[in-house]
């Protein structure tokens, strides 16, 4: 089985605007996916909008412990858009942690025998309702489907494998509508879409589209796709661990062939960064299907292969702009990337995270403050910034 550029592990981030104290604030959130210690943790930061300045806040014990590793896009952490509940991921321990997010208290550990978590670990993704939480599995190869109770905790819905083929199923992400699901089958090559039952949460696979049937694809010897980001306008970008520097395109539709207008993305960089495993989609264009689209690098221990490589997206297609290589880490990889505002926060193999400000060519500029390290985690950080600002 063909393995991404592996090895990091991730997370999410979350809220705690439920004291008037927070109001104003910014949050980044983490899962530290340690193995190591005695539990697994995820440590909350503080993020200053004006400087960038990372401070920590909080550190939550899971209860499990992680995998110490996995997919460079992949995000094992989720809070609801209520700001009602927070999941982390324990990989190791194949149980989903769940917390009540204004309070940070524990509510317990959710695990089903249908379902492994092992390594390389996997992904997950919220309805936009905060109904139904899915998530993908490392060690048993498929996708399990989960209801969120009214209390936090969850209930086992049923475990899913796409038509497409048994696989690690990188990516996961939930459409803006809250209808569909996308997941990225990374060894094979492919996309898998599924419909959303709106009441009981169960998944109906659509249908797939073999990406190795581009031709981009073709003369790289197959590609890799690994982390999802979608728009209101169901647009899909996805990245390709290929070796390379490029994406995959396209729009999600409500009839098959369900994925139309799919294409080859080539971000071939003078930069020389590869490995363009994590999309994301800047405010305006999430929203209006048109402006900066950034894209994450992890690259692979060689200098200058990580950073973020910033895109226009229009109605053309993605045009390449400004490059930034990001290679602070000892071990010469980068994670996910989040936008926030004029703040770009990236993780960096294998325990920190910084903050940079996006000028206005759409370069990255470190903050004053520099690579912040996470003295929990073991693997590049998965994060996500709340509120979301998108």
């Amino acid at each position: 089985m063909r393995k991404s550029w592996v090895v990091l592990a991730l997370v999410g981030m979350v809220l705690l605007i439920g004291s008037t104290s927070f109001a104003a604030t910014s949050y980044v959130v983490t899962n530290d996916d340690n193995c190591v210690n005695a539990s697994n943790t995820s440590s909350i930061y503080k993020l200053n909008t004006t400087t960038g300045a990372l401070t920590l806040f909080k550190t939550l014990t899971t209860g499990g412990l992680g995998n110490c590793g996995g997919f460079f896009a992949g995000v094992q952490a989720a809070v609801t858009q209520n700001a009602s509940c927070l999941y982390i991921v324990d990989g190791g321990t194949s149980d989903i942690a769940a917390f009540k997010a204004k309070t940070l208290a524990k509510v317990g550990n959710f695990s089903n025998a249908a379902v492994n978590d092992a390594f390389p670990g996997g992904s997950m993704t919220l309805t936009p309702n905060g109904k139904f939480l899915y998530v993908t599995y490392g060690g048993s190869f498929n996708i399990g489907a989960w209801k969120v109770n009214s209390d936090c905790s969850l209930t086992f819905i049923n475990a899913y494998t796409a038509s497409f083929g048994i696989d690690t199923y990188s990516g996961i992400v939930a459409d803006p509508t809250g209808k569909g699901l996308i997941v990225s089958v990374t060894d094979l090559g492919g996309l898998e879409a599924f419909a959303i039952n709106g009441t009981t949460g169960a998944l109906t696979d659509l249908g797939s589209t073999n990406l190795d049937n581009l031709s981009g694809c073709i003369n790289l010897g197959g590609c890799f796709p690994t982390g999802i980001d979608i728009s209101k306008k169901e647009q899909v970008f996805v990245g390709n661990a290929s070796g390379g520097a490029s994406a995959i395109a396209a729009q999600l539709t409500a009839s098959k062939p369900y994925f139309t207008k799919v294409s080859f993305i080539d971000l071939t960089n003078s930069a020389g960064l590869f490995n363009v495993e994590a999309p994301f989609l800047g405010a305006t264009a999430y929203n209006t299907g048109a402006g900066a689209l950034y894209f994450g690098a992890s690259g692979g221990a060689v200098a200058p292969g990580p950073g973020v490589l910033t895109t226009a997206l229009s109605n053309t297609g993605v045009t390449l702009g400004a490059v930034t290589p990001i290679n602070n880490s000892p071990f010469l990889y980068d994670g996910l990337i989040a936008s926030h505002g004029n703040l770009m926060v990236v993780s960096e193999w294998f325990n920190q995270l910084q903050t940079f400000t996006i000028n206005a060519d759409g370069s990255l500029t470190a903050t004053a403050q520099g690579p912040v390290v996470d003295a929990n985690a073991n693997g590049a950080l998965s994060f996500f910034i709340y509120p979301n600002t998108r």
